[in-house]
């Protein structure tokens, strides 16, 4: 934790050890748990961040996928 009380790492110890796909079925879940029926856009803007900290690279047409899944199109 920085020295203003932000979090800069995981809090969880060993979170940094998971695989990728161990990260994406998490993150997945997560989001799925905090933006379920959505809009669309909100839910693929989440993803997209959550990735992007988890630094997993994850494809625009699968990241649209999972959005879809998620959101309530």
């Amino acid at each position: 934790m920085a020295e203003n009380g932000e979090q800069t790492a995981p809090i969880m110890a060993g979170s940094d050890d998971a695989s990728n796909e161990e990260k994406t079925v998490g993150i997945l879940a997560q989001v799925r748990q905090d933006h379920a029926g959505q809009p669309l856009a909100l839910v693929l803007l989440n993803l997209r961040q959550r990735f992007e900290q988890a630094m997993v690279e994850v494809d625009d047409i699968s990241l649209a996928r999972m959005a879809h899944d998620i959101s309530d199109a």
